[in-house]
C-alpha cells in the first residue's frame, strides 16, 4: 500500500503539464495518457515521454509519503479531482486509488499493468522505464546529454529568456483558428544584437514572428540558424511562470536534428526534438 498527501492544485497543474496537449490535423490530443506518480517524501515527480517519443516533460509538486502510484488516465484522474478539496490523501492498494479529500472519498481501477495510451501493447510501468531510461540522459540545467556510449555531447547553444514570452510567441499559431503546431525558432549568431525570433502561421491567415529579448546569453552560435519545432510548445509553455533556460543539442550528423531540453527552475524541465521535414 502507498498513502501520499498532496495540495490538489499543483497535482492538476502537474498532470495537465504532463498531457503536452497538441493539435494534429486540426483535432487537439494529449501526447501523453498517462503516468506514475514518483513520490520521495517531500516531492511528488512526473517523468513522461510523449506517445511519439520526441518530448519528455518532468514536473514536480509537494507531497508528503514516498512510493510510486500510477495514474491509468490523466484526464479520469481531473475529473475525479475537480471535485475534491485541496488537501488531498491519495491511497494506492489492490489496483484501486482512493482519493480522500473533506470527507469525501472517490474509488478508482488503477494498475501498473494498464496501457500506456489507448492503443498500446506498453504498460504504465513499460512506459515510466523508457520515460526514466531517456531523463537520465538529460542534464537540462547544464546542456548535457549522454549517449548511447557513455559519452557526452554539450548543447551549441545557451540562453535564458522569460516563459511568458514564449508562451505568447508560441499561441500566435491559434491566429483565426490556424492550429499548424509549428513553430520555427531562429537564433542569431553570437555577435548580434537580436534575440530570440519565432514565427507561426500561414500568411494566408496570420503569420507572426515574435521577437524575444535574451534574459542571458550564455553560449551562441558562430553561426545564426533557424529549426522548427512541433509538439504543442504553446501548451508547454503556459503551464510555467518565470525564466526559462534553452539549451539546444545539434544531432544534424546522426540525422536527428537539433533538440532542445528547457529548465524552468524547482526541477522541472522539458525535452523537444525539431521536426526532420
Amino acid at each position: 500500500m502507498t498513502t501520499i498527501s498532496i495540495n490538489n492544485t499543483q497535482l492538476k497543474r502537474a498532470l495537465n503539464i504532463s498531457k503536452r496537449k497538441q493539435t494534429v490535423n486540426g483535432k487537439q490530443q494529449a501526447q501523453v495518457e498517462s503516468c506514475v506518480l514518483m513520490c520521495d517524501g517531500s516531492k511528488a515527480r512526473i517523468t513522461s515521454l510523449t506517445r511519439d517519443l520526441t518530448g519528455l516533460t518532468e514536473v514536480v509538486a509537494d507531497c508528503g509519503g514516498t512510493g510510486n502510484i500510477p495514474i491509468p488516465d490523466i484526464d479520469r484522474v481531473l475529473g475525479v479531482l475537480s471535485l475534491h478539496g485541496q488537501n488531498l490523501t491519495i491511497t494506492w492498494e489492490a489496483d484501486k486509488l482512493r482519493f480522500k479529500s473533506a470527507g469525501k472519498q472517490t474509488t478508482l481501477d488503477s494498475s501498473f499493468d494498464a496501457k500506456a495510451f489507448t492503443h498500446s501493447q506498453e504498460t504504465i510501468l513499460d512506459f515510466k522505464v523508457r520515460s526514466q531510461t531517456l531523463a537520465n540522459k538529460i542534464d537540462a540545467e547544464n546542456g548535457v546529454y549522454t549517449l548511447g556510449d557513455g559519452s557526452e555531447q554539450h548543447s551549441f547553444c545557451s540562453f535564458e529568456v522569460n516563459v511568458a514570452d514564449l508562451y505568447d510567441a508560441c499561441r500566435c499559431d491559434t491566429i483565426n483558428g490556424q492550429r499548424l503546431n509549428r513553430y520555427t525558432f531562429t537564433i542569431p549568431n553570437g555577435d548580434s544584437p537580436a534575440g530570440l525570433s519565432i514565427t507561426v502561421g500561414d500568411p494566408s491567415l496570420g503569420q507572426t514572428t515574435s521577437e524575444i529579448a535574451f534574459e542571458q546569453k550564455y553560449l551562441m552560435p558562430t553561426n545564426g540558424f533557424s529549426w522548427d519545432f512541433d509538439g504543442g510548445l504553446d501548451e508547454l509553455f503556459k503551464g510555467f511562470t518565470g525564466k526559462a533556460k534553452l539549451n539546444l543539442f545539434d544531432f544534424r550528423e546522426h540525422g536527428q536534428g537539433i533538440r532542445f531540453a528547457v529548465s524552468f527552475g524547482n526541477g522541472e524541465w522539458a525535452w523537444a526534438a525539431g521536426a526532420l521535414n
